[in-house]
């Protein structure tokens, strides 16, 4: 890749990165990349960062990958004055939809998510009283990733769009402020919060089983080994991957 290219890349992504709000820690929550890793590629350090990491970053930051790299179409650039109105309104509504959307997915997932694993600790379980084979209890540790996987998703989606904060968390802010709170909660923020215990939740539930939870990188390569090298790339570029391994424990 060419120098002056690159570094023009680089400042995008620092530049959008900032025009979206974000630090580099809330980039990395959202997108699972490390923190030190967004640094060197903004610092020009990592000269070559993996397709599948840069993908990551343009997904959260609502921009096209090309968009880190070129000049020819700034991604947030302002609308002409006399188009503006319209496009703010057009904006405010998808930013409404895609919180709406995140709320139901997560609260959905909140529903039964934590019963459904439940049930599969109890086969997983059951599998090992009989002194099965560890291949033999595999489907349900991949259920159990893939639920991992949901709720990571869940909550990254709520994150994601909390920068906007939604027209009902608006309207409690300024309803508190006129009568004279001296905290206002912030009920989209509080959304997120139960989406990110959730999670944590499951994850202890199986960690306190004798199960471990790999996560990112390390759960892709394991995910490599056993299935279709496209199909794993597009796992991660999706969301952070799980994987669910047993842990050997000695008779």
């Amino acid at each position: 890749m060419d120098p002056d290219i690159r570094e023009d890349g680089l400042r995008k992504l620092r530049e959008i990165r900032l025009r979206r709000g974000f630090s580099q820690a809330d980039l990395s929550a959202v997108t699972g990349v490390a923190e030190f890793t967004i640094s060197q590629i903004e610092s020009g350090k990592r000269a070559n960062p993996r397709p599948s990491t840069l993908r990551k970053l343009a997904q959260a930051l609502e921009v096209e990958v090309a968009d880190l790299f070129e000049d020819a179409r700034p991604p947030l650039g302002p609308a002409p004055t006399s188009q503006q109105p319209t496009l703010d309104r057009e904006l405010e509504e998808e930013r409404r939809t895609a919180w709406e959307s995140a709320v139901e997915n997560a609260r959905g997932l909140r529903e039964n998510g934590q019963t459904h694993m439940t049930e599969l600790l109890s086969l997983w379980r059951a599998s090992r009283e009989r002194q099965e084979e560890k291949d033999a209890r595999r489907e349900y540790r991949l259920e159990m990733a893939d639920l991992l996987t949901q709720a990571h998703k869940a909550k990254t989606d709520l994150f994601r769009n909390l920068y906007w904060s939604s027209p009902e968390a608006r309207r409690a802010k300024e309803e508190a402020k006129k009568a004279g709170a001296s905290e206002v909660p912030n009920a989209d923020w509080e959304e997120f919060l139960e989406a990110d215990r959730f999670y944590y939740r499951l994850r202890w539930m199986l960690e306190d089983s004798e199960l471990t939870v790999l996560t990112g990188d390390a759960a892709a390569a394991g995910e490599q080994a056993t299935a279709d090298e496209a199909a794993a790339e597009q796992v991660q570029a999706e969301t952070t991957p799980h994987r669910v391994e047993e842990l050997d424990i000695a008779a």
